[in-house]
């Protein structure tokens, strides 16, 4: 039988899937699996044979009980991650399918054990309100960020916890840098005025928003219009590190950008320099 054969006679029935995970534990015979997955003896005895057939478990000669073989163990862990993958791909659907490609190398068990928020019709600000609660209210070391899009709520957050001894860098694409000059002039130019402030302009459109904030990281995704539809964020050490490779693997394809101040106009011109991580 195919392998496709297979996964599909493994979840055609709910109790083939509960014999398999009981056996994990201790082989058991087929009246004590019954009673332990809640099915018929009939059913268990089938369900066993089945499985025998197929190399998964074997009959111990001594009382009657069967165990799982090696093979068996394979499928029985590799099902459990693959349910436990659907699960968060269900959970976090929203999120995922407006992500891009950025997130396909995110383990999604990584991915499980983030805090999650979701734009709904009850709470269609509920990324935007979890952003503002992993920025806090304090001066931050360092905070680096890819955004899609520029805003007034963003812009007060981090001038909040942006102070004179915070290192910087912003990875933003060419039309939230003009948008930036043109209808937030005065906080680009506040930001020109930190010594450690970096901006990066990317070479194309950014689609999702990241942010690393003093080793917390937040990842967010946004529809067509700008419109942030959910979150994951925590400090999880793989997602951290995740968003690490990430952030560096953007900045550093993107061109570095510098400003100088005439006559007070918004500061533009574009140098060669790169920052050090």
């Amino acid at each position: 039988m195919s392998a496709r054969g297979e996964i599909a006679f493994l979840v055609g029935s709910e109790s083939r899937v509960a014999v398999l995970r009981a056996l994990r534990d201790q082989p058991y015979r087929p009246s004590e699996l019954a009673a332990e997955c809640s099915c018929a003896r009939e059913t268990a005895q089938r369900t066993v044979t089945a499985f025998a057939d197929r190399g998964w478990v074997e009959k111990l000669t001594d009382d009657g009980r069967y165990a799982l073989t090696a093979a068996g163990d394979v499928v029985a862990e590799s099902y459990d991650e693959f349910e436990a993958t659907v699960a968060v791909a269900d959970r976090l659907s929203v999120l995922l399918s407006n992500l891009g490609d950025v997130a396909v190398d995110l383990d999604p068990v990584v991915l499980d054990r983030l805090h999650a928020a979701e734009a709904t019709a009850d709470n269609p600000h509920a990324p935007i309100n979890r952003f503002l609660t992993v920025a806090g209210e304090e001066h931050v070391e360092r905070f680096r960020g890819i955004t899609p899009i520029v805003s007034r709520i963003f812009n007060e957050a981090a001038a909040r916890v942006i102070g004179p001894e915070s290192s910087v860098e912003l990875v933003v694409d060419e039309a939230v840098l003009e948008t930036s000059a043109s209808e937030y002039p005065d906080d680009l130019e506040r930001a020109f005025e930190l010594d450690q402030f970096r901006l990066f302009v990317a070479p194309a459109k950014l689609d999702f928003g990241l942010m690393i904030i003093d080793g917390h990281a937040y990842l967010a995704a946004y529809d067509s219009q700008g419109t942030i539809l959910a979150s994951v964020d925590g400090t999880d050490d793989e997602f951290v590190a995740w968003a690490e490779r990430t952030f560096r693997r953007y900045r550093e394809s993107a061109r570095p950008f510098t400003a100088t101040q005439e006559g007070g106009d918004v500061p533009t011109g574009v140098t060669d320099d790169g920052a050090t991580e």
